[in-house]
């Protein structure tokens, strides 16, 4: 091995090292989003499952069964499960070099590798658990063997180098091509792209001719390979079973969204970059006026991969095809650009080196200025297109305005107050992955809204998933066990009304619930029936939220008959009434749940605190937990004097901790004084103004 050689191979190992860590840099750090999540519960399945279960979605099954694979090994947590899309990340990375090595020469090869493994674009999708870096290799692939089955003859005069064997190249191709479709639907307009090419070639190349059966049985036997899912696609395409909630692009937003995340991501506004973009755009310009010899011409190895409109036209022509679908439907995001991506970066190292080169033989033989001129120019250049690429990836990072929905904060927000007895309301099929992802409550029944029968039970949460009202009769194709169904106005309310019935709180996870009630029925109801007593907003574009109602508007008048009363008054204006259970057993590791009565005399200004603590018999705390009595909606400033209010409270027992009894305890304190509301000295109000409330009996965690 020469020296050259293992320099280029050094450089090369140095591109990848780079891509690798730049993916694996705060992998899994950021939440899931809706998507992502759905992801993860699929691959969680049984293959069975996992097959029906996507035969009634919008996407084909194959990541799924890969990630599916790979979770059995790893585990499912974010790292893990994001670890497949940074493989193919890295991958796609090597690809591109071994591509462009082949198709232009070493320079480009390196310059393209490091421009995928430095965009901020591929970062975005290497780290998102879902089929595009997948689909990008696979399309990537296909291409690269599309070029050697149908140019497989030039190839062979050519080159020096002995050949693959035809039939390897034909069987690698179609198994390829037939997975990126399994892959991604969007796959199939870059084989639409490949025939297109295919039929100018051959149109070009008339003598020929012969390679036209070879292609045209290649194109039979993808569509043999995915023929058992060709109905299921057909119908997904024709018929979604999800509702409609894209918008249509107009044809320059289209164009300049897709150019800047090819360039720059999707983490930073293309209005900012636009004068880098016409330089890109001009740099590009170049590349396709410098190479304007036709397809016909001889080339290196052949005269279709070597030919810069090919990699323009790998990118731009799919790109048309979706626009030109959306009059009908609409289909376009820039999600799915990516998968046409790795020909844009080869075209744009190309375009940078041909003008390198096309700079440097001008500079020959002028002065000595002029030569500098160009050198700083170029290094301007270069030193603006870094910075704005490493904006762009600090922003995908660190920016709020780009981050994921945090699905992790909200359902764990939902976790850690929900309290027996209360239900849970999914606002949308589109949340409930993520619920089932993250939440840590136990789930007594799960179900659709509108199947709700009254079921008073403390065991666990009742789940319940609204339909898309209004939605068209055929939404989930009647499938009893779609993520999405139609319903009606009617239908919703008489089902709230029983879980208003049946229970005395109720918590909404909201994210798209405008996709799926955009009358805002459910919203209403809640906002007319029911009394706001939490609300928390958390980051991401799609505004997620968690609301908690009390599920009726008239305060309690009496308190119930099991109650322990204490009727002490706290800080002058507020009264604890008083608590149940007088006495607990509880499991080391297992929540400690109470109930506290509160009254307000007078009104206040500030929302007090509550302290709950659990102490042992020497005065020691071994738990404790701090919360706004009731909810941030409805904290003491909110009392009005004179109404009762119930707050069901809960302590995690540590699990390691030693079985013996145990007393809890609560305190109000001013958050912005930190000074505690203390009542009058009684028998059970300790020095330090804690009211003692019940006594609790903590068993092994192994005992029930």
């Amino acid at each position: 091995m020469d020296v050259s050689t293992r320099r280029e191979q050094a450089i090369t190992g140095a591109v990848l090292v780079a891509a690798f860590a730049l993916r694996a840099y705060r992998l899994g750090a950021a939440s899931l989003w809706y998507d992502e999540t759905v992801s993860v519960i699929l691959a969680q399945k049984d293959v069975l499952a996992l097959t029906r279960h996507t035969a009634g979605d919008i996407h084909p099954p194959l990541y799924y069964y890969l990630l599916h694979l790979w979770g059995r090994l790893a585990g499912w947590s974010e790292f893990s499960v994001a670890f497949v899309s940074l493989f193919f990340g890295v991958l796609l990375g090597a690809l591109v070099y071994r591509v462009a090595r082949e198709w232009f020469d070493a320079r480009v090869a390196r310059l393209a590798a490091l421009l995928v493994a430095l965009s901020p674009y591929n970062l975005w999708y290497s780290q998102e658990v879902r089929m595009y870096t997948l689909g990008a290799c696979l399309g990537l692939v296909s291409t690269y063997l599309f070029v050697r089955v149908l140019t497989a003859d030039r190839w062979r005069l050519t080159t020096d180098r002995r050949p693959p064997t035809a039939a390897w190249v034909f069987v690698a191709y179609v198994t390829v091509s037939a997975l990126g479709v399994y892959t991604l639907y969007y796959f199939a307009f870059l084989l639409a792209f490949q025939n297109l090419a295919a039929l100018v070639w051959l149109i070009r190349n008339r003598k020929e001719l012969r390679n036209l059966y070879r292609w045209l049985v290649s194109q039979i036997a993808i569509l043999v390979l995915y023929a058992p899912w060709l109905p299921i696609a057909f119908r997904q395409a024709t018929d979604p079973p999800v509702p409609p909630w894209r918008s249509f692009t107009t044809l320059p937003d289209v164009l300049l969204e897709s150019f800047a995340a090819l360039a720059f991501g999707q983490s930073i506004e293309p209005m900012l970059v636009a004068p880098m973009l016409v330089v890109i755009a001009g740099v590009i310009a170049f590349a396709l006026w410098r190479d304007r010899r036709p397809l016909t011409a001889d080339r290196p190895t052949d005269s279709l991969s070597h030919c810069p409109p090919f990699l323009l036209g790998y990118t731009l022509v799919p790109l048309f095809i979706i626009y030109a679908l959306s009059l009908w439907k609409p289909l376009y995001h820039v999600r799915y650009i990516f998968t046409y991506s790795p020909a844009f970066y080869i075209l744009v190292a190309q375009g940078f080196v041909q003008v390198s080169h096309y700079a440097t033989r001008k500079a020959q033989g002028t002065r000595r200025i002029t030569k500098r001129i160009v050198t700083i120019l170029a290094c301007l250049l270069l030193t603006a297109y870094g910075i704005l690429l490493a904006f762009s990836t600090y922003n995908f990072w660190y920016s709020p305005h780009y981050a994921k929905d945090d699905l992790r904060g909200a359902v764990r927000y939902l976790s850690e107050h929900w309290r027996p007895g209360d239900a849970i309301l999914i606002n949308a099929g589109y949340t409930y992955t993520a619920f089932l992802y993250y939440a840590d409550v136990p789930i007594a029944w799960r179900g659709r809204l509108t199947q709700y029968t009254i079921r008073n039970t403390n065991e666990g949460a009742i789940v319940l998933q609204t339909g898309s009202i209004g939605g068209a009769p055929n939404l989930g194709w009647g499938n009893p066990e779609s993520d999405f169904y139609a319903t009606t106005a009617d239908e919703t309310r008489a089902a709230l009304d029983r879980v208003f019935a049946a229970h005395s709180r109720l918590w909404m996870l909201r994210l798209y619930d405008t996709v799926v009630d955009p009358d805002g029925i459910i919203r209403d109801y809640l906002a007319t029936r029911g009394r706001l007593f939490d609300d928390e907003g958390f980051a991401g574009g799609s505004y997620a939220r968690v609301q908690g109602y009390l599920t009726t508007r008239a305060p309690l008048t009496a308190l119930p008959n099991d109650v322990t009363r204490r009727d002490l008054l706290l800080g002058k204006r507020i009264v604890l009434l008083g608590f149940t259970p007088n006495a607990t057993r509880v499991r080391a590791g297992a929540p400690l749940d109470v109930e506290v009565y509160w009254q307000a005399r007078e009104p206040t200004n500030v929302d007090a605190r509550l302290y709950i603590g659990l102490f042992a018999e020497d005065g020691s705390v071994v738990a404790a937990a701090d919360e706004i009595p009731i909810g941030n909606a409805l904290g003491t400033s909110r009392w009005m004097p004179g109404e009762i209010l119930r707050q069901p409270i809960r302590l995690r027992v540590p699990p390691h901790l030693a079985p013996g009894e145990y007393v809890l305890r609560v305190a109000l304190y001013n958050p912005l004084t930190n000074e505690t509301l203390a009542p009058s000295p009684q028998e059970f109000v300790t020095e330090n103004g804690h009211i003692v409330l019940t006594r609790v009996q903590v068993n092994p965690a192994s005992e029930n």
